[in-house]
This record gives C-alpha cells, sequence and structure tokens, in this order.
C-alpha cells in the first residue's frame, strides 16, 4: 500500500512538473526576433521579462489555470496591423532590489524593417500580481458598463490578478485603454 502511494505521488509530481516548466518556455527571450531582443537589451537594459516564476505561488496557479501555455511577460499577436506581428512585454527590474514594472510593444516597421520600441504602461511602485495577455478581437466591455469598444484587431490585457484590468486596444494610429474590471 505505502509503494503504491509513491508511485502515485511521483506520478503526480511528473504530469503537474510539466505545466509550469512549459510556461516558462514561452517566456525564454528566444520568442522575440533577434533585432526586438536586441532594442530591448539597448533600451532598456536593468529591465527583464516577467516569468512564471515572479509570481507568488497563489498568483501563479491562478495564471497556469487561465494560461497554462503562456508567459506572463509576453504577448504575441496583430496589435497595431493584421498583417504585422507585434510583441508585448511586461518587464520588471533585474535588480531584485528594484520595483516597478514597465509594459513595452515592439511593432516592425515596414519601410525600415526595424523594430521600435512604444512604452505604454509603467510604474515606479509594485507591480505585483500583474500579468499581460493578448486577448482575440470582439467586443468588450467596461469594468462600469458604460462604456465598450469592438476590436478588429488583437488587444492586450494588463490584469492585476484578482483585483483589475484594462484592455489596451489600438484605433486611429495611437493605443486607447478601457478598465474592464475594478
Amino acid at each position: 500500500m505505502r509503494r503504491l502511494s509513491l508511485t502515485l505521488t511521483i506520478f503526480i509530481l511528473v504530469l503537474t512538473s510539466g505545466l509550469p516548466t512549459q510556461a516558462q518556455s514561452q517566456c525564454a527571450e528566444a520568442v522575440l526576433p533577434p533585432q526586438a531582443r536586441l532594442l530591448v537589451n539597448k533600451k532598456l537594459p536593468e529591465w527583464r521579462i516577467k516569468l512564471l516564476s515572479d509570481l507568488e505561488a497563489y498568483d501563479k496557479e491562478l495564471w497556469l489555470k487561465e494560461h497554462p501555455k503562456e508567459c506572463p511577460g509576453i504577448a504575441v499577436g496583430h496589435f497595431e496591423d493584421l498583417s504585422q506581428t507585434a510583441y508585448v512585454l511586461l518587464l520588471i527590474p533585474k535588480s531584485t532590489a528594484g520595483i516597478g514594472y514597465k509594459i513595452v510593444v515592439l511593432a516592425k516597421s515596414e519601410a525600415e524593417d526595424s523594430y521600435s520600441l512604444r512604452i505604454l504602461d509603467q510604474e515606479s511602485g509594485a507591480g505585483s500580481g500583474l500579468v499581460i495577455s493578448k486577448v482575440p478581437p470582439g467586443r468588450y466591455m467596461g469594468f462600469d458598463t458604460t462604456q465598450s469598444v469592438r476590436l478588429k484587431l488583437d488587444g492586450l490585457e494588463a490584469e492585476w490578478l484578482e483585483k483589475s484590468s484594462v484592455l489596451y486596444y489600438w484605433r486611429n494610429g495611437k493605443y486607447r485603454t478601457l478598465e474592464t474590471s475594478d
């Protein structure tokens, strides 16, 4: 009986250990094209992508439940143009003493065949529990239901897990926001 219990425990550990590893691999800088990665390293050398391992245990559990194969610090989609893939990064300080976050967009310029870096949001205070994810085109309501938006492109959700969230979306040549929960 004891041997069966030990075998069952090992089996469960093996099954569940692959989930964080799979999500963690999505956080590798290799997901970014080399030009985009170089731009981030050059412009923001003191910052790094937020990883699954940066989340507290409960937040990690919530994230993996909804996004088992995604990184909480990288979103890839058609945020500005259907023909161009853009990358949104949630960056945190490399230094363990640092606090704050930056949400940046890396979009490729067709004319120059290079990437531009745009800061969507930044905060010098704590960004604990903050994650980002791509949301598909569709209709989104504001938290107070007085505002709504219909997206033709992908949007970006910045969410403070179980607290609030903001939808970033591209409209008329710039990013706009809609608070989707409070």
